[in-house]
């Protein structure tokens, strides 16, 4: 009896020990032929189950550079902080997915021996997988991503490019990188290092500028459907993505989005995304539909 209790329990985790409390469950993972193999993921569950009629909307939370899935439960202690902020009525019942994709800076990698898909098996396989196996909100107007460093760069990108999906997307300390010219003097950097082999080995600069964001934000302004944006950035984090994430801000507002830009206390490190990620939330709660049903 006691081991199917054990068993039962395995990977569910109970936020709190107050009535309400959500569940944070670990060690999941959805199929993905895209990638031919699942991807794994974390998820927070508010309590108690959405009222007749409704539904869950999501947020997707993407990880950094060597994270993994459910980094913003573990580091992040990010369930703690939902079940707070939906207690006190600053954020409404949301499911939140923290998904992990490696190093793979969030883009299709066809190489062999690379990552995959990454983009592609997120914006159809996960998002399919969530929508079949929970209560969601199974539509563009109850779905938003966001993520921070590496993650910040892969929620503005699948935004950029498949803005029917997300109505908003929020990036802190976003790794914003801008692309490269000839002579860049970042092409002196230990670039197998931070981009790990996702823009080609050896490095193609020609590869990353293809799929760097600024790259992407013209696109909007052909979208039928245009999402909003939250960019957050320490006063303390790495100079050059400060000035990245002014410039993204300001791309942003010419491409006639709406893009809200905050510069707090902070350095690039989890305790200043446990403090940023709150308001981030409160901005884009109010923006999520608990109305739409599955695969509306």
């Amino acid at each position: 009896m006691m081991k199917w209790i054990c068993g039962l329990l395995a990977g569910l985790v109970a936020t709190s020990g107050a009535l309400g409390a959500g569940i944070v469950e670990y060690k999941l993972s959805a199929p993905s032929p895209t990638l031919g193999r699942p991807i794994p993921y974390a998820v927070y569950k508010p309590f108690p189950a959405p009222a007749e009629g409704e539904r869950w909307p999501v947020v997707y939370l993407l990880h950094g550079l060597t994270g993994a899935d459910g980094d913003w439960f573990t580091w992040g202690d990010l369930g703690p902080i939902l079940d707070r902020a939906i207690a006190e009525g600053r954020i409404k019942p949301m499911v939140v997915v923290a998904p992990g994709a490696g190093d793979s800076w969030y883009v299709d990698n066809p190489d062999p021996g690379g990552l995959g898909l990454v983009e592609t098996a997120f914006t159809t396989d996960l998002i399919k997988a969530i929508d079949d196996s929970l209560p969601t909100a199974a539509c563009r107007e109850g779905r938003a991503i966001g993520g921070l460093s590496m993650g910040g760069w892969g929620a503005l990108l699948m935004t950029f490019d498949h803005p029917e999906l997300f109505t908003a997307a929020i990036s802190l300390s976003g790794a914003l990188h801008q692309p490269m010219v000839k002579d860049d003097p970042r092409l002196h950097w230990d670039l197998a290092g931070l981009y790990k082999g996702a823009f080609g080995t050896p490095f193609d600069m020609a590869r990353f500028n293809k799929a760097n964001p600024f790259n992407h934000v013209r696109q909007l302004r052909r979208a039928e459907q245009k999402p909003n944006f939250w960019l957050f950035i320490g006063d303390k984090d790495y100079p050059d993505l400060i000035s990245a994430n002014v410039l993204m801000h300001q791309k942003l507002l010419e491409a006639g989005m709406e893009s809200h830009l905050r510069i707090d206390a902070g350095r690039h490190y989890w305790e200043t995304w446990q403090r940023s990620i709150v308001p981030a939330l409160e901005w884009v709660s109010p923006q999520l539909s608990s109305g739409c049903g599955p695969h509306s």
